[in-house]
């Protein structure tokens, strides 16, 4: 709770030392002589004289009296209270009640809010003097103002730190899901590649393998024929056998030695040197006969080797191809694992990176919402200040309007009114106490106040009985 309150020490201390001063205004007297001109004495009688000395103390004290109650006067005015008849009772009830009784916010607000006021303060008794009260008036118009607006401020920052939040964990989250959708594609090309793949090796290994068996079917043939090219030659070297050779040669001898037989049995002269030229042509016949057969044998070992030999690198070069071919078929299982281990890795890190990337998100969106935590504590920590910081300066200000407002031109407060009219009452009262009775001295104001005081002496004197 806010609170108010003013003490009578000030007042009292303003007293003490006024009534410590009243005690050089009496002065004794020293001479019975009245100067006149110089070189000149008149001797008056001692009762004349204390006579003119009892008027000038009685002039000199209503003089005294009459600056105090022009002092009270300028006090009042100064504190906007009145006339100095009034302003006295005013200053000094106002004083009273603000040195005994604390001004309370809360009370201040049930009065604006027409709810039973403990404080006894009464509506004629300001605070504050008029400059300080439409400055203090006018300086918590403007808190109040520049607080609600920093309060409107900080809604402003909360949206957008809120704002600012949302898109950052949108954007993780796109991000995120661009990049499973990413990983899905990825996979699926990765399917696709392998059932391409896939398909081409089994393309190839079916090439392969008819292949194989063109080259086993090719093996067969040339192995046959090698077969068949020996077995030939085999045929005709039989066929081109000694026996055989002599035999038919022997045949082309009998021919040509029948026909020299023929020859020998004419008459004719020169039938001896037909004879032996015949028989020598039968012997050539024979020899070249046989020459022919060795030729003929020679001939079909040459071809028949030649043939051997080609056929051998045929069959050689058919058993390498189908060594490579069943080598190719043979690695197929390696080689179809190592495409299906090759697509598994790179499904495994696309998943990886998605992985990653999730782990990397979530520690984000996390770190993010810490932030936004700390964030919205830090705005809600100044919140909570400015809002208490509204409430007091509402209060304050509540307070100030629900309480009486001074004059504009007042420059003094009640109680600073009443502490300076204290005084100056006290120098009056000192006057007159100390003045002689004949002076028939008398305030007004001195007077209203003793009657008042007197009063409520009574009053309390009722109370107690």
């Amino acid at each position: 709770m806010i609170t108010i309150s003013n003490s009578k020490k000030r007042s009292t201390v303003k007293l003490v030392i006024n009534l410590l001063s009243v005690s050089s205004l009496v002065t004794p007297v020293v001479s019975y002589a009245q100067p006149t001109a110089p070189g000149v004495s008149v001797q008056i009688s001692p009762e004349a004289y204390e006579n003119t000395m009892k008027k000038q103390e009685c002039n000199n004290a209503r003089d005294k009296i009459a600056e105090a109650e022009r002092a009270i006067g300028t006090a009042c005015r100064k504190a906007g209270l009145g006339n100095a008849s009034n302003c006295v009772a005013k200053a000094e009830s106002c004083a009273e009640t603000i040195g005994n009784e604390e001004f309370s916010t809360t009370d201040a607000i049930g009065t604006v809010l027409g709810l039973p006021v403990n404080s006894n303060l009464g509506s004629t008794c300001p605070q504050m003097n008029g400059r300080d009260y439409y400055d203090e008036i006018k300086r918590l118009n403007q808190e109040v103002k520049d607080t609600e607006k920093d309060i409107a401020d900080l809604g402003q920052e909360k949206a957008d730190i809120e704002k600012e939040f949302n898109e950052n964990i949108a954007e993780l989250q796109q991000a995120l899901t661009d990049a499973q959708q990413e990983l899905e594609k990825t996979k699926e090309d990765l399917d696709a590649e392998e059932r391409e793949q896939l398909a081409s090796f089994q393309q190839a290994q079916n090439s392969n393998k008819e292949q194989l068996r063109a080259k086993g079917s090719e093996l067969i043939s040339l192995r046959s024929a090698r077969t068949a090219a020996l077995r030939n030659k085999a045929t005709k070297m039989l066929e081109l056998t000694a026996e055989t050779s002599k035999y038919t040669c022997n045949g082309e001898y009998l021919k040509a030695a029948k026909e020299y037989g023929n020859v020998s049995g004419t008459s004719s002269k020169n039938h001896i040197s037909k004879a032996k030229a015949q028989k020598a042509a039968a012997l050539d016949a024979f020899q070249k006969c046989m020459n022919r057969f060795q030729q003929a044998r020679i001939k079909v070992s040459e071809d028949t080797q030649a043939e051997v030999e080609a056929l051998d690198d045929k069959i050689r070069s058919a058993e390498s191809s189908m060594d490579e071919l069943n080598d190719t078929l043979n690695l197929a299982a390696t080689q179809l694992q190592q495409m299906k281990d090759s697509t598994t890795k790179k499904k495994t890190a696309a998943e990886k990176k998605v992985t990653d990337l999730m782990t990397l998100t979530q520690q984000k969106m996390t770190a993010a919402q810490q932030e936004l935590q700390t964030r919205l504590q830090a705005l809600a920590t100044r919140q909570a200040s400015l809002q208490k910081a509204l409430t007091t300066a509402s209060n304050e200000l509540m307070t100030l309007k629900s309480s009486p407002a001074p004059k504009k031109s007042a420059e003094y407060t009640a109680d600073e009114a009443s502490a300076e009219i204290s005084g100056e009452l006290a120098k009056i009262n000192g006057v007159i106490a100390s003045s002689d009775p004949d002076c028939n001295l008398e305030s007004s104001l001195a007077s209203a106040k003793t009657k008042r005081s007197a009063r409520e002496s009574k009053k309390t004197r009722g109370t107690r009985n």
